[in-house]
């Protein structure tokens, strides 16, 4: 069946609930799974896991909202993940022009907005099909919904999964997607934190492993377009001179990214996203993570321990413009960190 020819309209949301576990059959709600005690059994039961099916449900854009029929957006996913104040986001008070597209069948809602970045692909939005599986939603559907940009290692993760490419719908900026039924998972963790199973779930995936691959990485950033290492021309030859291997996770694919850090016992990198491969790296690894002096993130650090690696945290100095946040490192503190 064809979906029927864009309609414009003027959308907000119409109110804002909390969480996808306050939602009811007010909200057109027709199934709801707790799926938790199943994906989880020894956590702590504080992040709630569930799977909800709603009548006629929304899609927001590019994947920034998830919503109900009568216009409630729902707190703690997508855009609103991580917000301190999600019934005041800017995506809930202004009105705006999209277009609005109608598919019959059904949805499962897997990206995020950000999940054209590898982080928050892999361990963001890939564990939601983990809640989908436990809720036995994978196994009749017609559409699993993505974000509008898609890196190959989208298509190469979602092969795996055995999604079909023809049932691939990436939702674009202008428009508002409904559903006859869309099936939304709950966000699998709190954000940058990843609990065990979703850890062991994303390394259950891609189980390639290289005895052979390097056991000295330095993970260059040099093709973005900011946290650079700027005087990583200086160090690299110094690190290779120890053995390191220089590389760039962003030419590889999925597959050739988990045989890379599978058998590293030092990994040295500039904060990016190119780390989420931690999770692909033998317990005991080191990992160095080379930061601009006024960056306060964490979420590696506390991925190396979920992982079982050793950690240590090298900070640098600014160096250019502060809208690049680029910065050197004193190489020496490094060389003594890796020797």
């Amino acid at each position: 069946m064809i979906p029927n020819l864009p309609l414009p309209v003027i959308w907000r949301p119409k109110g804002f609930v909390p969480s996808l576990e306050e939602l009811d059959s007010t909200h057109g709600v027709l199934a709801k799974s707790d799926v938790a005690q199943a994906i989880d059994p020894q956590g702590d039961g504080h992040h709630p896991l569930s799977v909800v099916e709603l009548a006629e449900g929304r899609i927001v854009g590019d994947l920034r909202l998830a919503v109900t029929r009568n216009g409630i957006a729902i707190g703690k996913l997508q855009s609103l993940i991580g917000s301190k104040d999600p019934g005041t986001h800017y995506l809930l008070r202004n009105p705006r022009l999209r277009l609005l597209r109608r598919f019959p069948g059904v949805a499962l809602l897997l990206g995020i907005p950000e999940s054209a970045n590898y982080y928050h692909w892999l361990l963001n939005s890939v564990p939601r099909w983990k809640l989908l599986e436990a809720a036995e939603r994978t196994n009749a559907y017609d559409y699993v919904l993505l974000n509008e940009s898609g890196p190959s290692f989208q298509d190469e993760t979602l092969d795996r999964l055995r999604v079909p490419r023809s049932k691939r719908l990436r939702c674009s900026t202008h428009f508002l997607f409904q559903f006859e039924r869309l099936v939304v998972p709950d966000m699998p963790l709190p954000l940058f934190k990843v609990p065990g199973w979703a850890r062991d779930w994303v390394r259950s995936l891609i189980p390639e492993r290289d005895p052979y691959a390097p056991k000295l990485l330095y993970v260059s950033r040099r093709a973005a377009s900011r946290r650079r290492l700027a005087n990583e021309l200086t160090v690299e030859p110094h690190l290779k001179k120890l053995g390191f291997s220089i590389v760039q996770p962003e030419r590889l694919g999925l597959a050739e990214q988990a045989r890379l850090f599978s058998a590293a016992e030092c990994i040295v990198a500039p904060h990016g996203a190119g780390l989420a491969n931690l999770v692909f790296a033998p317990p005991g690894a080191h990992l160095v993570e080379l930061f601009h002096p006024n960056a306060t993130a964490v979420f590696y650090r506390e991925l190396a321990m979920v992982c079982g690696l050793r950690y240590t945290r090298l900070s640098g100095h600014p160096s250019g413009s502060p809208k690049t946040a680029d910065f050197t490192i004193d190489l020496q503190q490094l060389l003594d960190l890796v020797l």
